[in-house]
């Protein structure tokens, strides 16, 4: 299992205790020192849809421009990984948000 996010941000870290205690072999993939690219991004989107994945709450999507928000794209969530709701599970077969 893989599960995408941001080390520090505390539903990450706590997705990633829960496995271990479940005996899941985990291995956590830090959106700010792996990074993620488009094919990362369009392969989560073939399992949630956009308006899901966005992370509206955070701050990196409050100081977007109106446009930013209007047309919210891969490239966005590529240069911005924070847009990223978290965490995004990888089971092997299908990612999903939260554990």
């Amino acid at each position: 299992m893989i599960i995408y996010g941001i080390k520090n941000c505390d539903k990450v870290r706590s997705a990633v205790k829960a496995a271990k205690a479940d005996g899941v072999d985990v291995q956590l993939h830090d959106f700010r020192n792996q990074g993620i690219d488009e094919s990362l991004v369009k392969a989560m989107l073939a399992n949630i849809d956009l308006a899901d994945l966005l992370n509206k709450r955070s701050t990196t999507w409050k100081q977007l421009d109106e446009f930013q928000k209007i047309e919210p794209n891969v490239g966005l969530l590529v240069a911005n990984p924070t847009l990223i709701k978290r965490p995004v599970v990888y089971d092997g077969q299908k990612y999903r948000i939260g554990y």
